[in-house]
């Protein structure tokens, strides 16, 4: 099917006022901001929404069908496919085919565990012929790549342009793309024509963002507004532990729900291999960093008969995390979670990741002396 377009000029339009804020700030706009932008130059934000479909834009949900706008503070970011066109992506767009070559080139010298490229690798790069090859446009680049097929997620960090990039095997049909005509064309292959065909969908918006009064939104009926919340329901909000909140808060407000649980339990793995040692992954990783008789890791807060009994509990939660939550996102076959069932996943990862605080408190305690 090829890189897809914008069906309309009001689609390009938005597009072009999403990529022009990321080159200004370094990070993606909100709706709010992109509304008002576009409003002042004549353009209806869902008119421009509809010109779009998910291969080119995310933030508004993983799916063309929209049953609502998300709120103003929600963040919109473009694909790979979206950014290319945009005024002044050319560079980012020819940064990103490089990291692709220079990512595939590193996992044929891999010996396991979960390779990564960051800023560092790319210094020849950078230093070679060309006047656009910096760290701004390798951060630009980057930022494109996180959401790709070819990579496992990562981060970027726009105050120091910090990047870090994860793959492994898939990376591999991607070693010789020399054209995004070329990338496209094998990333198609790649996941299938069920998912490019969802991708392809124009955006569909159910209900528009208008309201007539409190409560009671344009297109559905008064006797539809759902009823208050029982007193007795329990609501339960938490603060995500911030390593959590670091890989999995964009995923997660653009409507990749699958990629944000699958970003936190890769992010709670990195962290049990680093402080073990060892280069070994999932659920053999946590019995080398939990197990008996004698474990590198003690995340337990109980004390005499109870302490045995908990850091079994710690042992098998690990390792379940790893098994049940961990492993059918890394290998897939990629499915969608819903929204409510991901963040409770998230909460989970977020809750193992606070149990290795304590391991890192008492190393940096026995490190830092009387």
């Amino acid at each position: 099917m090829g890189t897809p377009r914008p069906t309309g000029a009001e689609g390009k339009a938005l597009l072009d006022t999403i990529w022009s804020y990321f080159l200004k700030d370094r990070h993606w706009p909100t709706i709010e901001d992109v509304d008002q932008k576009l409003y002042a130059e004549g353009v209806e934000f869902e008119e421009a929404v509809r010109h779009l479909c998910p291969a080119l834009l995310r933030g508004l949900g993983g799916d063309a069908d929209i049953s609502r706008i998300p709120g103003g503070e929600h963040t919109l970011a473009l694909t790979l496919g979206g950014a290319r066109g945009r005024p002044g992506a050319a560079p980012a767009l020819s940064a990103f085919l490089e990291i692709v070559r220079t990512a595939a080139a590193s996992e044929r010298q891999a010996t396991g565990g979960f390779p990564a490229l960051e800023l560092a690798d790319m210094y020849d790069w950078m230093h070679g012929v060309g006047s656009q090859r910096n760290e701004a446009v390798l951060f630009a680049a980057a930022t494109l790549a996180l959401y790709e097929p070819c990579f496992l997620g990562g981060r970027a960090s726009a105050d120091e342009l910090y990047w870090e990039l994860h793959f492994d095997r898939r990376i591999r049909p991607f070693a010789n793309v020399r054209t995004l005509d070329e990338y496209w064309r094998i990333r198609e292959r790649v996941v299938g024509p069920a998912q490019v065909e969802a991708d392809y969908r124009p955006f569909t918006i159910a209900v528009p963002r208008e309201r007539v009064s409190v409560g009671v939104e344009v297109g559905l009926p008064a006797d539809s507004v759902p009823a208050a919340v029982p007193p007795e329901t329990l609501s339960v909000t938490c603060k995500l532990h911030p390593l959590i909140e670091n890989v999995a808060a964009e995923r997660f407000s653009s409507g990749f729900y699958y990629d944000a649980v699958r970003s936190a339990f890769q992010a709670v793995e990195h962290r049990v291999a680093t402080l073990v040692g060892v280069n070994e992954v999932g659920e053999r990783l946590m019995g080398i960093a939990f197990g008996k008789p004698t474990p590198k890791i003690t995340v337990t807060r109980s004390t005499g008969g109870s302490l045995e009994s908990e850091q079994n509990g710690m042992q098998f939660l690990f390792k379940g995390a790893m098994g049940a939550l961990r492993n059918p996102r890394m290998h897939g076959p990629d499915e969608k979670d819903a929204r409510d069932e991901a963040e409770e996943m998230l909460v989970i990862a977020s809750f193992l990741m606070r149990r290795l605080d304590i391991e890192d408190d008492k190393r940096k305690a026995a490190t830092s002396g009387p």
